[in-house]
């Protein structure tokens, strides 16, 4: 997997919606492709983006249609407590 960051809830709902729509999800939203998580470690360069998973493998394979800014899990991206 891997994952882009987005800097505004906007641009991370059009890839969410984007991809439910591309895997046939329905729009009721009762599945979707991801769920909202954010960058909430203060001390990290990326804190208050939003974390948005690019599946690179399996049914929901994604990895075709983002192929620019992708970047690996970042353990540093939550609070050391969430992390446990």
């Amino acid at each position: 997997m891997k994952y882009i960051l987005y800097d505004t809830i906007e641009e991370w709902n059009a890839s969410n919606d984007a991809m439910n729509e591309l895997f046939g999800l329905p729009k009721l939203h009762t599945e979707t492709y991801a769920s909202v998580a954010q960058v909430d470690n203060l001390s990290h360069s990326a804190f208050g983006k939003y974390i948005f998973p690019v599946l690179t493998e399996g049914k929901y394979d994604a990895s075709a249609h983002f192929t620019d800014n992708l970047v690996d899990v970042d353990p540093e991206w939550m609070k050391e407590e969430e992390l446990v």
